[in-house]
């Protein structure tokens, strides 16, 4: 397990015995033992802990990305899932950076999971019929937990108990119109990924562009803004 790996890399990298470890983390030595042994995962208490300790980030513990820096931001949570073959991992860690610099340019102040499916236009076509009885695939689906309206945030009441975060919703993306638009708009499927994942994360938020009229304005506003926050404006 990466986990493993990357924890026994960074207790050597410290020359810390396992003993040491253990007493800095506050835990029992046996329990420190299990956190090093292969296929042993931990708690989210532990991941927090651990990544203070050694300074890195949760998702570099997690085997999530290779950069072990802490971002700064409020620590969200993003959750993929992936119904495709192809290897997604590049884009997997832009749409976890991506999600969470949006969450935090909107100003959420805690913590927050999002959980994001990756799938193909078969996919996402089943899951659009299923839920809003449109047949047809689209780009993108957003399923937000809360009734925000543009401008309100969660607050730490809504967070689970068990993990700290606030469940925010859930979105789901298109793989292939991914691609195709990336391509049909001349950006490339990076940009394209980046501004669908910004459009859902609003939609959790409480935006919506139902209309021509000024709330449709003020999501495209949000969305080119936070884009060209991130480097990927037009």
């Amino acid at each position: 397990m990466i986990f493993n790996e990357r924890l026994r890399g960074l207790r050597k990298e410290k020359g810390w015995t396992q003993q040491e470890t253990a007493e800095k983390l506050s835990i029992a030595y046996r329990n420190y033992q299990r956190l090093e042994a292969d296929g042993n995962t931990p708690n989210f208490a532990n991941l927090v802990q651990i990544a203070d300790l050694f300074g890195v980030s949760m998702d570099y513990l997690a085997g999530r990305t290779h950069r072990r820096e802490m971002d700064g931001g409020m620590g969200h949570r993003v959750i993929l899932s992936v119904e495709t073959e192809e290897d997604t991992a590049e884009l997997e860690e832009l749409l976890r950076g991506v999600i969470s610099a949006a969450l935090d340019a909107e100003g959420v102040d805690v913590p927050c999971e999002v959980d994001v499916l990756l799938t193909g236009n078969e996919g996402i076509h089943a899951i659009n019929l299923e839920q809003r009885g449109v047949d047809a695939p689209t780009d993108v689906l957003s399923f937000p937990m809360f009734d925000l309206k543009p401008g309100d945030k969660p607050s730490a009441k809504d967070a689970d108990p068990g993990s700290g975060l606030v469940p925010l919703g859930d979105m789901v993306l298109n793989l292939e119109r991914i691609c195709a638009q990336g391509e049909e708009y001349g950006h490339g499927p990076r940009r394209e990924a980046a501004y669908l994942a910004v459009h859902s994360v609003l939609h959790l938020l409480g935006y919506d562009h139902m209309d021509d009229g000024p709330m449709k304005a003020q999501m495209r506003e949000r969305e080119e803004a936070i884009l060209a926050m991130l480097g990927m404006g037009r």
